[in-house]
């Protein structure tokens, strides 16, 4: 039994119970560090007698861990209770029952940055179940793992594939489903699913006759790859899967190490006296050479060969539409990415945007903003204008706030404005607070996305092409930290404040 809750007495992250073939009696706990707090993870084994008043609470819609924990008081509610069949704790097909207590997850994991994912990351690395993903939403859960009674002994089932002796792979296969002598005093069915170059050449129900410890079964030419499943002699009971896949190709990749050299430059310099191992990687380059060699590539001629040829020209000439756009030089690009930005930032796909463009000028707010046509989208831009103008590219009259055109701009245009705009000048110092120009969304239903823009959106496309490139979730989670921190007046990368020397309206927080 796993069970890990907060030092504060806050309640558990997750629960689980399932047979160990460990005596009663044995228990182990842990400390977890996260952000802001520290996780505690209790497992123990307890006997079936003093387990039955658990399940019990279980039935009753109580979590009461004292059962099996004694010096843990305190009950929870159960909200939920449903089965499912999965993979877990070293078996498949295991059929288990979830029961949810629905907590607040900012309350059950803190408020430290980071804290659920070392929650999740903890949890994942404990149990082996895929917290990181999916199965995240059974955050304060208690679940039961009815696992099969060789608990973690070897598995009684396996399929061994016979080869071919000449290993021509046209040639039909033979595999064989092998059960050992306890399991195999009962009768079984299997469901097999052969591929070969993903496509299915083998399904087939196989009789596992009582007493028959090895039942054969061909494919018609040597798979790729298969499924199969073991049920009960009735068929209602899943007792085993597997997905099992043959390594029909290696590819090798020597380096033979030539010379070495050692640089001594600034870039050197400044890595050794921020840590040893880093300037040890900046002044280093070690001289190498490649040589590629793959064993089990398709011969010429062959329809395997064929098939990775046509994969790989298709890939190339019809590649899967992404979210990531190219706008040609010319008047047609600057409208189709003026068009594809009012799609993008409209309320019945996001709540909020924030554009991030330190060049941002009066022109691109006649120019884009208002041609945005959501009312519904709160739509916060973040420019840096110190001592050059964006859209004329002159130094602007130091008597002047840098500012000034800029208001002026948003005090005519304000009648006409569509979606609810806030825009914030920053500045570091004299400088400019940032480089880099993105545009971060929040979707209604899924996690914010953030696109990486190419140049200002000043005659985006009218000087040069445009580009927006949609950054991966995890690089697109730190930007947003980042992002955020600038919309709050502060610099994460350099760790500094900086100063919003105009703000629109002039209200805005």
């Amino acid at each position: 039994m796993a069970w890990i809750e907060r030092p504060d007495g806050g309640g558990f992250v997750y629960g689980c119970a399932a047979r160990n073939s460990r005596l009663p009696g044995w228990s182990d706990e842990a400390a977890i560090e996260i952000p802001g707090g520290k996780l505690v993870v209790h497992q123990a084994t307890v006997a079936d007698e003093n387990f039955v008043h658990f399940r019990d609470a279980l039935n009753a819609g109580q979590i009461d861990a004292s059962f099996v924990l004694p010096s843990k008081k305190g009950q929870v509610r159960i909200a939920a209770t449903r089965a499912i069949l999965q993979t877990g704790l070293g078996q498949s097909g295991v059929r288990t029952v979830l029961h949810y207590t629905l907590p607040n997850v900012k309350n059950l994991v803190g408020i430290g940055d980071g804290a659920l994912e070392s929650v999740l990351s903890a949890l994942q690395e404990q149990l082996g179940l895929p917290f990181n993903g999916a199965y995240a939403a059974h955050l304060g859960n208690f679940e039961l793992f009815e696992l099969r009674p060789w608990l973690d002994a070897p598995l009684p089932l396996l399929i061994e594939a016979i080869p071919n002796p000449d290993l021509d792979r046209s040639r039909p296969q033979t595999l064989e489903f092998c059960r050992l002598p306890a399991f195999a005093a009962a009768a079984h069915i299997a469901h097999i699913v052969g591929r070969v170059n993903g496509e299915v050449v083998l399904d087939r129900l196989v009789k596992l006759p009582r007493g028959e410890r090895r039942v054969p079964v061909t494919a018609p030419e040597t798979l790729d790859e298969f499924d199969f499943r073991v049920f009960s002699e009735d068929g209602e009971t899943l007792l085993h899967s597997e997905q099992p896949r043959f390594i029909n190709r290696i590819g090798f990749n020597l380096a033979p190490v030539g010379r070495q050299m050692t640089i001594e430059d600034d870039l050197s310099n400044r890595a050794k006296s921020k840590d040893k191992s880093l300037g040890s990687q900046a002044s280093t380059v070690i001289v190498h050479s490649s040589h590629r060699s793959m064993i089990g590539a398709p011969p010429p001629g062959s329809w395997r060969k064929f098939a990775e040829d046509m994969e790989q020209t298709v890939a190339t000439h019809l590649p899967s539409p992404s979210e990531d756009k190219w706008f040609p030089r010319g008047i047609e690009g600057e409208i189709g990415a003026i068009a594809h930005l009012n799609h993008l930032i409209d309320g019945g796909q996001i709540s909020k945007a924030v554009l991030v463009d330190p060049w941002f000028g009066a022109d691109a707010l006649h120019q884009f903003v208002l041609r945005l046509s959501s009312q519904n989208v709160r739509l916060t831009i973040l420019t840096s204008w110190t001592d050059i103008d964006p859209d004329t590219n002159e130094e602007l009259p130091p008597s002047e706030s840098p500012t000034a055109k800029l208001e002026a701009a948003l005090g005519k245009l304000q009648p006409f404005l569509t979606p609810r705009l806030t825009m914030f000048n920053l500045v570091d110092g004299k400088d400019r607070a940032f480089h880099d120009r993105y545009l971060l969304l929040y979707p209604h239903e899924s996690p914010a996305k953030v696109f990486l823009l190419s140049n200002s959106i000043n005659k985006m496309a009218g000087n040069w092409p445009f580009a927006m490139s949609l950054l991966a979730p995890d690089i697109s989670r730190q930007v947003q930290r980042y992002i955020e921190a600038l919309a709050d007046g502060s610099d994460i990368a350099k760790n500094k404040s900086l100063s919003v020397n105009f703000r629109w309206p002039s209200n805005a927080a």
